[in-house]
């Protein structure tokens, strides 16, 4: 088995996820071989694990919490010309690989790719385009994130098959897309308990988390949530961000670290942005949560619209109604952990993704 991998490098949450992917397909079929096409946070990510080309992707502007759609694209008008011309630099390196499939999230060079060497393409992403029409009906859209979500319809409509992880599988079944439980690297069960893991991760009480993902749009989450940090009496670890942020009594800061899921199975809570990757975990490991999407991002407030029955949804980062907004988190921690714990969420979705593709394979 041989698969080509097209994995955006704007944050973690996308090599995190195909890296999962790829585990579950390495333990079924040891010889399954690997090749990697990935730029920014994806390509340093992959590049010592596995076969990795350096491609050109997506700039993203800006560290603030929004998505503004005129600097995105003063800095990307010509990818474009940039997805082609990759596409066609590669296709001799691809077709001497000979992928079964090809495997994109929402890179269009993967399909341009595919079509080059006539292979099918497989789209994995979370933008759920059934949940999005319930979600215009409660909130209203501006013409960003329109835009956003039309742009990830083509690119649906491009694509062989599409796979969808999503915390809430429609109760009807789809003909166009192909839905699937949410995707963890390591179950909470396969990791010591909690006792042993706070001596291990050298531990007094337990910490609350705060995942700002690679891109720099938690940045200024964390500005603020650092200035306000000293008024609580709670231990904050901060993960991801590109900045040398400043540790204090009371807040640690790692940029990246191989034990995250260790420190979030001993953890209290999980305050991150509205990405799926850290959501799926989070909720997998049955974790209050404190939600922040990224505004006018279409993808981030599905996310947490999906979620708004069981977590927190913050709105404001400007410190003081941040201060209030963590207050009352810690307040809610019991309740919030309780509604979790009840959902029963399940964490299969890499597996079912094995068995699809699998057979895409194996009927060819």
């Amino acid at each position: 088995m041989r698969i080509l991998f097209i994995v955006t490098g704007i944050g973690l949450g996308d090599s995190t996820r195909i890296d999962a992917i790829i585990d579950k397909f390495k333990s079924k079929h040891p010889d399954m071989k690997v090749l990697i096409a990935g730029y920014g946070a994806s390509y340093d990510y992959f590049k010592n694990k596995y076969p990795t080309i350096k491609i050109s992707g997506y700039k993203i502007p800006g560290d603030r919490m929004k998505f503004y759609v005129l600097p995105f694209i003063f800095r990307n008008y010509l990818l474009p010309f940039v997805w082609f011309f990759t596409a066609l630099k590669l296709r001799r390196r691809v077709k001497k690989f000979k992928p079964d499939i090809i495997v994109s999230d929402f890179e269009p060079t993967g399909i341009a790719i595919a079509k080059f060497v006539k292979k099918k393409c497989v789209v994995i992403f979370g933008l759920d385009p059934n949940l999005y029409e319930k979600f215009k009906k409660v909130h209203k859209l501006n013409p960003i994130m329109k835009l956003q979500a039309t742009y990830f319809q083509k690119i649906y409509d491009q694509a062989d098959f599409v796979i969808i992880p999503t915390f809430l599988k429609p109760k009807k079944k789809s003909l166009m897309y192909h839905y699937v439980d949410p995707i963890v690297r390591t179950w909470p069960k396969q990791l010591p308990n909690e006792e042993k893991l706070m001596q291990e991760l050298n531990l007094n009480r337990k910490p609350i988390l705060v995942m700002l993902g690679g891109s720099n749009f938690g940045v200024s989450l964390a500005k603020n949530l650092i200035k306000v940090a000293h008024g609580f009496n709670e231990y904050f670890i901060f993960f991801g961000s590109k900045l040398n942020l400043k540790e204090t009594r009371n807040v640690k800061h790692f940029k990246f670290s191989k034990d995250f899921l260790k420190y979030l199975k001993v953890s209290k809570g999980v305050i991150t942005l509205g990405g799926q990757k850290t959501l799926s975990e989070a909720v997998i490991y049955n974790k209050p949560l404190l939600v922040f999407p990224i505004k006018q991002h279409i993808e981030q407030q599905l996310n947490a619209f999906s979620l708004k029955d069981i977590a927190m949804i913050g709105d404001n980062m400007h410190p003081e109604a941040l201060k209030k907004q963590v207050d009352e988190f810690i307040e809610r921690l019991p309740e919030l952990k309780k509604k979790v714990s009840a959902f029963k969420f399940k964490g299969d979705g890499a597996e079912q993704i094995l068995w699809f593709i699998e057979g895409l394979i194996n009927t060819k």
